[in-house]
């Protein structure tokens, strides 16, 4: 292959790459050091992923039988924001003695921007609320949260397990 044509199917590939907003390098040339959100387990969150954090909160107080909610925060750091493009969605996973009060069409564990569960609160943050009716106890509520993140240079398309504790009175 001649080097003219390497060159025009490299650049095509680019291309290609810079439609669908994602990049496999996730730095954006930069150092990652710079805008690496602490990962592992102990990172200090709910979850946390490269250029980003989940943290969780029940909001409020929740008594058994009563609707309940509790959030996701998603929050980009460094040169990254939230992708005002993305449809962000949380599939949450059975739980015993939980009941999942989502309005998205693909029923009432899925909890979506499509369905107003989802709220950007600033540049870098965003919030998911999850509705739910449970019995009394501790429960664990964990499931799928797909997200995006975006700095200049590039987007990232993410699939984050979320699990958090809840108390029911």
């Amino acid at each position: 292959m001649s080097p003219r044509v390497r060159a025009a199917l490299f650049g095509v590939l680019v291309l290609v790459a810079a439609a669908l907003g994602c990049s496999k390098d996730r730095s954006g040339g930069r150092d990652q050091r710079a805008v690496t959100a602490p990962q592992g387990p102990d990172c200090g969150h709910t979850a946390c992923g490269s250029n980003f954090f989940i943290d969780s909160a029940q909001n409020g107080d929740c008594a058994a039988g009563a609707n309940c909610s509790m959030s996701l925060t998603l929050v980009a750091t460094g040169d990254f924001h939230i992708n005002d493009q993305y449809p962000y969605k949380f599939r949450a996973d059975d739980a015993q003695g939980v009941t999942f009060l989502g309005t998205d069409a693909a029923g009432p564990s899925v909890f979506s921007k499509a369905a107003n569960n989802w709220q950007k609160t600033a540049p870098q943050t965003g919030v998911m609320t999850v509705a739910f009716q449970s019995a009394k106890g501790q429960k664990s509520i964990s499931g799928n949260f797909k997200l995006s993140v975006c700095s200049a240079a590039n987007c990232q398309l993410e699939q984050q397990t979320v699990s958090t504790s809840i108390t029911v009175h």
